[in-house]
């Protein structure tokens, strides 16, 4: 590690080094600095104007109506305004407004035009004031002014505009939405009354709905079945009495034959009577065993079984139509028309509910065989009532929303919800803004030497010079005993001294170029341009 004393002797090595080859130096400011102020003493003035404004988004207005209309964040949209403010239908508008489109003969000249003012333009906001700045840079201050106040126009109006274009949009779509979705209700009602039409009888939540149908059906079936036992029971029993009477008094009396008298008249009684009265004669004069007497007998039985089985069938014919004329004047039997026309009663009363049974068997049996229909119905019903539902409230929220968006563009229109004022307007510039001169002559003068003190370090790193004993043994380790001096000293000496003069003159003349730049610029704002061709 160097000492203190190593540090400053190696600084003072490196500085008598640089010093030895200061002639870069001269050579180095003579070629940067006279060709740098020349290039900067070229440069054309720039006049730069701005323009402040303020962007008040507070409305007396919005406290009141809040919950019955709707705003839009006034701040936010001012700021996407002047965020997309630069873009490339902004700025040709601008242009054209400036006519500086008049300047340009083609696409690409017109798309370095456009590129040149997207840099040119500045616009500068602080958030928490709402206060934007706009800026422009110019070759000449009226049309920096210009420019300046047509973007600010153009600012305000983009922002009014989009409030405005918000709100008619904003209120299309709504009316856009509002048509479908009243479309797709009509649709649903549509659907839901032709469900109901078609599925009335099973249409779930109403009256004569499938369940309620199948349990009706099976109680009036029992109802039905119980009341056909008690008429078979009543059916039964009287017939049971009826076929223990008789129709007509002594229509079941003993045989005729048994010497009983009947009052019903046939066809036979005239020759069984002769033949009584002939069998009487005949008994009186022969015996039994006479053979006139036993041909009489037989064929008065025979008329006897006629007239017997004549008198049967009109007994069943008079059971069958209950017509009991054909026994003449007989005293028909009360008891047995009672129980006949009992009889027909249950009969036709079994009947009715014969059929009646039927037809309910034949309804339970349909609604039995539709029953797994019943759940596809019950959901499809859901279904229609659920989407009907959910359009039916989508439109009423959509109906309230437009009056919302009524009320508010009313509210905007009524009030200026958003006000622009502008605090400093853009003015025409009297001096140029730039080009800061002053500091690119001094960097310049700075970049001048510093390249040849740099140059000068290299040289000498590169080229080393022996200067002092401590040198040699700190570059090659031998210790010095003695120095011996040049016999020309003099002549070296005074070599240097000419050197030093030839620095000496060199610097001061970059130094009283670099002061005269700096009045010139000051006094003049920039170098005059006769000067200036008389320098070059």
């Amino acid at each position: 590690m160097l000492g203190i004393q190593d540090a400053l002797d190696q600084i003072f090595t490196y500085v008598k080094g640089v010093w030895i080859k200061k002639r870069y130096i001269i050579v180095s400011t003579w070629l940067i600095c006279p060709i740098g102020w020349a290039y900067v003493a070229s440069l054309p003035d720039t006049y730069d104007s701005s323009a402040r404004l303020f962007v008040d988004t507070s409305s007396l207005l919005r406290p009141l109506l809040r919950g019955l209309a709707v705003y839009n964040n006034a701040s936010d949209q001012v700021s996407l305004v002047a965020q997309t403010l630069l873009s490339r239908p902004n700025l040709e508008k601008i242009a054209r407004e400036a006519d500086l489109d008049i300047t340009v003969t083609t696409q690409a000249e017109m798309d370095e035009l456009i590129e040149g003012m997207r840099k040119d333009i500045k616009i500068g906001s602080t958030r928490e004031r709402n206060i934007y700045t706009i800026r422009y840079t110019s070759d000449t201050p009226e049309l920096s002014q210009k420019i300046v106040q047509i973007t600010l126009n153009e600012f305000v109006e983009s922002s009014l505009g989009k409030n405005r274009q918000s709100g008619d949009s904003a209120e299309e779509f709504i009316n856009r939405q509002i048509e479908e979705y009243e479309q797709r209700l009509e649709e649903a009602e549509q659907r839901l009354a032709d469900f109901k039409v078609s599925r009335i009888d099973r249409a779930p939540g109403s009256s004569t709905d499938y369940y309620s149908q199948l349990q009706r059906q099976i109680s009036q079936l029992e109802a039905t079945e119980l009341r056909l036992l008690e008429l078979n029971s009543k059916l039964t029993a009287a017939r049971a009495q009826l076929s223990g009477e008789s129709p007509i008094f002594g229509l079941v009396s003993p045989d005729s034959r048994g010497g009983a008298s009947t009052t019903i008249s046939t066809q036979y009684d005239g020759r069984i009577e002769a033949l009584e009265n002939r069998l009487g004669e005949l008994l009186i004069q022969y015996t039994e065993n006479h053979p006139d007497v036993i041909n009489t007998q037989n064929l008065l039985a025979t008329l006897y079984e006629q007239k017997d089985e004549q008198i049967k069938k009109m007994g069943t014919v008079a059971q069958e139509t209950g017509n009991y004329n054909v026994y003449g004047n007989v005293n028909q039997n009360p008891v047995y028309q009672e129980l006949k026309l009992a009889v027909a009663e249950y009969e036709g009363q079994v009947a009715e509910l014969q059929v009646r049974a039927k037809e309910n068997r034949e309804k339970i049996a349909e609604l039995e065989r539709i029953v797994d229909l019943v759940p596809q119905i019950e959901a499809e019903a859901q279904g229609l009532n659920r989407d009907y539902q959910i359009t039916r409230d989508k439109y009423l929220e959509l109906i309230s929303r437009r009056e919302q968006a009524e009320l508010s563009r009313k509210a905007e229109a009524t009030s200026d919800d958003v006000q622009f004022r502008v605090i400093d307007p853009p003015t025409l510039p009297t001096k140029p803004s730039g080009p800061q001169r002053i500091m690119m002559y001094t960097g310049i003068l700075i970049l001048g030497f510093g390249a040849g003190l740099g140059i000068a370090f290299l040289v000498s790193q590169i080229k080393p010079v022996v200067l002092s004993p401590s040198q040699l043994v700190g570059a090659f380790g031998i210790p010095v005993l003695g120095k011996v001096s040049h016999i020309n000293a003099a002549e070296i000496a005074k070599v240097e001294r000419r050197r030093m003069l030839v620095f000496t003159a060199s610097s001061l003349s970059i130094l009283v170029l670099f002061i005269g730049l700096i009045y010139a610029d000051i006094a003049f704002g920039r170098l005059p341009i006769h000067l200036l061709e008389n320098l070059i």
